[in-house]
């Protein structure tokens, strides 16, 4: 096995290898319940990774201090914990970022339930108007147009409902009158003619 020379040709390998990597590793994880972590720079320079764990920053503490414990005999490296240090911080800015990221979401809900309310309570406005309240000649007639409407708009609504109605009650006396009908031929074939 050797690297492959060609750059396009790399990065084409690494594009389809990089999935089933991802994959392998969640199985690991799963099927044996292990801790992975895995931290992959394509030859692009594009980074991939993968944690068995919330953060791969976890992982990575478990593994230096995993690693601490076994060494226990060997001097302490100072970058080692220079390491520790600031793979915690960006444990916990990460953290903080997604708690943002979750007031900011919940706060856009609330401005536009906040908004739905105020359209809510203009509509009201419209339907009980405090007539006290009605400062201009416009207003007025805002309000009487909006009424008007709404006046308008149940009048069809009504007139449908009745013209439903009356649909309904010409059905029946068209079946009423067919039914006299056939009864009146029924008795006239039945029982003679009568002069």
């Amino acid at each position: 096995m050797k690297k492959i020379e060609d750059p396009t040709s790399r990065q084409q390998f690494y594009s389809k290898r990089k999935d089933t990597i991802l994959k392998k590793s969640n199985e690991l994880a799963v099927l044996c319940d292990v801790d992975v972590g895995l931290l992959m720079f394509s030859p692009a320079g594009e980074v991939t990774s993968y944690s068995s764990k919330e953060r791969l920053e976890d992982v990575m503490l478990l593994a230096m201090n995993k690693a601490g414990e076994l060494n226990k005999l060997s001097p302490e490296n100072p970058n080692e914990q220079a390491l520790m240090d600031s793979l915690t911080q960006s444990k916990h800015e990460a953290e903080m970022v997604e708690k943002i990221a979750i007031v900011e979401a919940h706060e856009e809900k609330l401005n536009g339930v906040k908004e739905r309310l105020s359209e809510a309570q203009q509509k009201i406005r419209y339907y009980e108007p405090q007539v006290e309240s009605i400062n201009s000649v416009q207003e007025a007639d805002a309000y009487e147009k909006f009424i008007l409407s709404a006046l308008e708009l149940i009048q069809l609504s009504k007139a449908k409902l009745l013209g439903d109605q009356e649909f309904l009650q010409r059905n029946e006396n068209v079946a009423v009158s067919s039914v006299n009908a056939e009864d009146m031929a029924a008795e006239g074939t039945s029982g003679g003619w009568m002069y």
